[in-house]
Formats: C-alpha cells, structure tokens, sequence
C-alpha cells in the first residue's frame, strides 16, 4: 500500500500529540483512508476531523486522473506532526498558504514549522521525490490548497520542450530558496480564499472546486512561462509586498474614519508614493481609494442586510456625507437600491 497514516491520540499515549505519515501517489487511497479513520460517516469529499484533533476538515478533489486538489481548513486542538514521505515520480506539488511556515531544506526533506511572523499568502512549488516533515502547533489555524500534478501529466510538455522542463526546474529551487518572493498575486489569492474558505451555506459542489483549482493551476503555468522574463513575477521586495497587506489591514480597520490619502498610506508603508500605487493596484486589482471605498461598500451592505442598520445609520457610521453618492456607488456595486432592502 502505497500510503498509510498513523495517528497518535493523547488519550492513549500520555501525549498530546496527533502524528500524520502519509504520501501524494495516490489520491483515492489518500482520500478514503482519511474519510474512514476521521470521517466515516460522510458521504460527500468533505472529511472532518474528530474534535480532539482539530475543528475543521481536508477536502481532496480530482481535477483529472493526473491533477488533483488537496485543501486543508482547519484549527488544530493538539499538536499535529505531519510527515509526506517522498516518492519516486516526480510529481509536482504546488502548495498556496495564507499562514506563517518557516522551513529549511535538508539532505532529503523539507522541515517546516509555524511561525508568528507576517505572511500576505505565499505559494512553495515541491518535488514530490522530495519529503517534508511539518510541524503544527497547538491552536495553529490551517487554511491551505495543494494541487499535484502527476509526472504523466508534466512529461508530454517537457519532451515538446526541453526550456520548459528547465523553467521548472529552476521554479522549485527558486521557492525553495526564496519562499518569501513566491507572493499570491491578486487573481491567485482571490482563487485560493474562494477555494478555501468558500460560502459553505451556498456551495457543496465538486465542480465548484474543480472549476477554480483549473484556474489557479492556470495562473502557475503562466507564472512558469513569464520565469526568465523582464516580467519576472517574482523581481519584487518580498518586505514591501507584506507592507502593501499591512496597509490594506489598517483600511479594513479604519473604514469609518475618512480616508487618509495616498501619500499617508505610502509613509506607512515606506515606499516611494509611485512604487507604492503601482505595487498596491498589481496586487489588489484596484486603487487605493477603490480599495477603500469598496471595502465600505461591504460593510454598509452587510449593516444594512443583516444587522437591520437603517441607510441613514450607516452613513453616519461609515463617515457617507453624501446621499446621493452612497446610493449611486451602492447601486453600481451591488446592482440593488439600498432603499429596496432597507
């Protein structure tokens, strides 16, 4: 058997720790392995863990029999040691994170564990005859998507194309090397939250997940055939990108305050006011102010929704002084008149 887990309960063994042994060879003995130790009664992909190892779930697609989605969303209750032993094909695995992961390469493995330090979303592109040994903390909150894809499906595109095989190649070192250069642009973190932490009360669908582990599989592919170029995606200042995030949280966090400006925002994200407004719109898609004000747009549309706010109240408490204005952009983002809903 090519894949085999051993779980390790506190309970049993005096230890508060949960141990994962486990490989990428072979998805459907993956998937159903975990669903009938973790989750035997379920009868959809979704497999949730038991409550003394972690809230959450491990949800495994098949995109094709060569490409398949692993997505993890959970926060651990026990330390968890999670050991991938490393194969003999060389399979692909790329691993997209919105959570703080220190690792370094040894002899025959990667070693990795969580860390407090800021990250706006990384991606790490592996060699599966590579293992890794990876460390997660009691409380430690998991929210990641791994797409494999298989040597069968990667080989017909090396034999048309040797420059290709290389790209890829130097890809993997590259994220091995550099792991904080390897941000999510704004098209891929936008794929990984809608893959991750989808509206649940809305979506059970496979191929919903399909559908968008198609279209984050895509944007790697097109990472690869830009490597090399004068549009590196990678030739950027790993520091400023986390600066680019700390700024859009201080407008998530100040959205009832007016607006502070640009040059404001730059300063606090020490960088030149051009760089700044160039790095700020390549990575969130928008402005600045559009950042701003869309975000408001949100939170009055959920005050008036679902907390019953009247249009009034929330102008008021999101700092709106014109009418008109709040009802036109209103309108223009939501395509409904907040006096229809109010």
């Amino acid at each position: 058997m090519f894949l085999y887990v051993l779980r390790e309960i506190g309970v049993l063994i005096g230890q508060s720790m949960c141990k994962f042994l486990f490989d990428y060879s072979d998805l459907d003995k993956l998937r159903e392995y975990f669903k009938s130790k973790l989750s035997p009664d379920s009868d959809i992909d979704r497999i949730y863990f038991p409550p003394e190892i972690a809230d959450g779930y491990l949800l495994y697609c098949k995109i094709s029999p060569e490409v398949f989605l692993i997505i993890n969303n959970y926060r651990a209750n026990t330390d968890i040691e999670c050991i991938r032993k490393p194969i003999e094909e060389k399979d692909i695995l790329l691993h997209f994170r919105k959570y703080a992961l220190d690792h370094k390469l040894e002899k025959n493995q990667i070693i990795s564990s969580y860390s407090n330090n800021y990250t706006p979303g990384n991606m790490r592109c592996m060699d599966a005859r590579q293992g890794e040994h990876t460390y997660i903390n009691k409380g430690a909150e998991v929210r990641s998507t791994t797409i494999v894809l298989k040597s069968s499906y990667a080989k017909p595109f090396f034999l048309k194309n040797n420059d290709m095989a290389e790209r890829v190649d130097n890809y993997i070192r590259y994220s091995h090397q550099y792991i904080d250069k390897f941000y999510l642009s704004y098209k891929q973190s936008v794929l990984f939250d809608q893959i991750v932490q989808p509206d649940t009360c809305k979506i059970e669908n496979y191929l919903y997940y399909v559908a968008r582990g198609i279209r984050l599989l895509e944007t790697f592919w097109k990472d690869v055939l830009r490597w090399g170029t004068e549009c590196n995606p990678f030739i950027i200042n790993s520091a400023q990108v986390g600066n680019i995030y700390k700024v859009s949280d201080f407008l998530v966090n100040h959205l009832k305050e007016p607006f502070v400006g640009v040059d404001k925002l730059a300063t606090m994200a020490s960088m030149s006011r051009t760089n700044f407004f160039n790095m700020f719109k390549e990575i969130h898609n928008q402005t600045p102010l559009e950042f701003f004000n869309n975000k408001r747009l949100e939170v009055s549309y959920t005050m008036i929704i679902g907390e019953g706010v009247s249009i009034r109240e929330a102008m008021n408490e999101l700092n709106y002084s014109n009418s008109s204005k709040f009802k036109k952009a209103f309108f223009e983002k939501f395509n409904i008149h907040p006096e229809a809903i109010a």
